[in-house]
């Protein structure tokens, strides 16, 4: 049965959608409709099996999205993986589970998103969290929620190797247990958490959304390419979308809202598509301008990354252990110890173990990020190396430090293309444009060096790939940074939450768009800042939020009705009957 006149249309089944469509569905006088440009994931073996992560870049379930002649990368045009199916980017990212640290969410609070720091947004990690190893329990951990988390179930020679180099080399915070843990600091070095159940991927659709589908008042629609919200007087009424070649419309009941969950890109792109904007720049691309929002798709924040390789000695790199000599298979042997065990290569992305540093004094919080790869590519572009070993096999043999500028200052912004809902928008990512970012990333090259020289890797690690070891100076080092930064996927701002005067926002610390009524964007896109590491696990706790806030306000407006109704009710009951 189509759903008519739902009380909430969630625009966007993916990582925050999907939470949304749970937690409100789970109360009956709800009608909750979602809808999807993507398909479903669940019978996809390259989701659920982690490594097979490497094969969903630029596959059906992407967005495939690309920066325009980025500045300060030489001109490059960037990809970007965005999920582009139930469950999102939780469906296609490296499942890496980190909070960021309390700073970060103070630093929300103090620009203006009140309600959102540290006190307030730790209950929601905890409760959407399934922790399913032991030493994850206290005051930082939950245990019965829907997201599962656990350590990693396989760890490569290299691995360990890299966890003693970074010991010998004294590494500040030393090595550590639980990166989530924030009574000390983030920096450290260790095993990475990961959103996995026994060795398989868990993302939202699995999580929040198998379990919810039978419910009457909960329904997905699938293949449908959202084109615009309709805004009446003010207030989000309808949203208009294309499925199967054919135009629809829907329409929200009395009070209903609309819920952008279309994420850092997809969210910004479809309030300009619908007059929310830069009216300049809307008018400039022939869409009318509802409301003046000039914030839209501005501010956006990424993760900007840059690798270093070295080859080694021995046949001991992941993609030895994973693939048959040819490099064209993965092991039958490992796949069956992953499908009957949960365990093996097949559980690895690869970058699950690795260290978070401050790479200058005076630094409150760290702001790189090492993610150690146990396997290299020929490319220095990291997410290129990731497509040619999927798509080509095993060729090269080494291991490799993603250096990621994990708290940045360099901004972007997501803009119109074109006034077409089918033309994707102009996106720069803008990094490298802030100085900080170039310098965090410089010194992280240095590090890996550092770490590479180790005792512990002596014998294995026989010179470096790239970007070479001839490649010293500060002004050659930033030249290698420009030609190969690429993403870590971590987009977020360009919907930024902030208070009523600032002019930098887009919505309110409730979600709310500024200047429409029923209307509110829930996912990574109100992040006021990167916190430190992946954005999936905020962007969870963000929705769980969000839910709880629609619910209360539900619930408050139920009972001022109810209360309003009583006197006249009374009084009803209360006069003389008529003869």
């Amino acid at each position: 049965m189509t759903m008519d006149k739902p009380d909430y249309v969630i625009l966007g089944g993916g990582t925050a959608g999907l939470v949304l469509a749970n937690k409100l569905s789970a109360e009956a006088g709800n009608k909750v409709l979602v809808l999807e440009a993507g398909g479903a994931p669940d019978k996809n073996l390259l989701v659920k099996a982690p490594a097979g992560a490497l094969k969903l870049f630029q596959s059906a379930l992407d967005w495939v999205f690309f920066s325009h002649k980025d500045p300060g990368c030489h001109d490059r045009d960037i990809y970007l993986c965005r999920g582009k199916t139930l469950g999102g980017s939780s469906c296609v990212n490296v499942m890496l589970y980190h909070r960021g640290d309390e700073a970060d969410y103070r630093a929300w609070e103090a620009a203006g998103a009140e309600g959102w720091g540290p006190d307030a947004v730790l209950p929601y990690f905890k409760s959407s969290q399934n922790a399913r190893e032991p030493g994850m329990k206290g005051a930082y951990h939950g245990r019965g929620g829907m997201l599962d988390v656990e350590l990693p179930r396989y760890q490569n020679p290299l691995s360990r190797m890299f966890l003693a180099a970074a010991e010998q080399l004294g590494l500040a915070g030393g090595l550590t247990e639980d990166f989530n843990d924030w009574s000390r600091p983030q920096e450290g070095f260790g095993r990475f958490q990961v959103q996995q159940r026994k060795g398989r991927r868990w993302h939202t659709a699995m999580s929040y959304l198998k379990q919810a589908l039978k419910r009457p008042n909960l329904e997905t629609r699938t293949g449908a390419h959202i084109t615009k919200i309709q805004i009446e007087d003010g207030r989000a009424v309808g949203v208009e979308y294309v499925q199967d070649n054919v135009k629809k419309a829907v329409r929200l009941g009395e009070g209903g809202e609309v819920l952008l969950a279309a994420g850092a890109v997809g969210s910004p792109h479809l309030l300009q598509l619908s007059g929310v904007g830069d009216r300049a720049e809307l008018e400039a691309k022939g869409v009318p301008c509802q409301v003046d929002l000039p914030a839209v798709g501005k501010h956006l924040r990424d993760h900007p990354a840059a690798n270093v390789y070295f080859d080694i000695a021995e046949p001991v790199a992941l993609t030895d252990a994973m693939f048959t000599r040819d490099g064209k298979r993965v092991k039958p042997s490992v796949m069956a110890q992953w499908a009957l065990l949960g365990r093996g290569p097949m559980t690895c992305i690869g970058c699950d173990h690795g260290a978070f540093v401050k790479t200058r004094p005076g630094l409150a919080q760290a702001d790189l990020q090492i993610r150690f790869l146990p396997a290299r590519g020929e490319n220095p572009d990291g997410i290129a190396t990731l497509t040619e070993v999927a798509r080509e096999g095993s060729k090269a043999r080494g291991l490799a430090f993603q250096l990621v500028a994990c708290r940045p200052k360099s901004e972007g912004k997501v803009s119109l293309a074109s006034a077409n809902p089918f033309d994707a928008p102009e996106i720069q990512t803008g990094f490298l444009t802030a100085e900080e970012d170039v310098a965090t990333l410089r010194e992280g090259v240095r590090l890996a060096r550092q770490i590479a020289s180790q005792e512990a890797f002596r014998g294995m690690v026989t010179g470096e790939v790239f970007p070479g070891a001839d490649v010293e100076t500060d002004a050659g080092l930033e030249a290698y940074l420009r030609q190969t930064c690429h993403t870590a996927n971590a987009l977020v701002g360009t919907c930024r939450m902030g208070a009523a005067g600032d002019a930098g926002a887009v919505v309110d610390p409730a979600l709310r768009v500024r200047g429409v009524r029923g209307l509110r964007v829930v996912d990574a896109s109100v992040m006021p800042t990167l916190p430190g590491g992946q954005t999936g696990a905020p962007t969870v706790m963000i929705a769980e939020r969000a839910a709880d806030l629609l619910l209360q306000e539900k619930r408050a407006a139920g009972a001022a009705a109810a209360a309003a109704a009583a006197p006249a009710q009374a009084a009803a009951g209360g006069a003389p009957a008529m003869a």
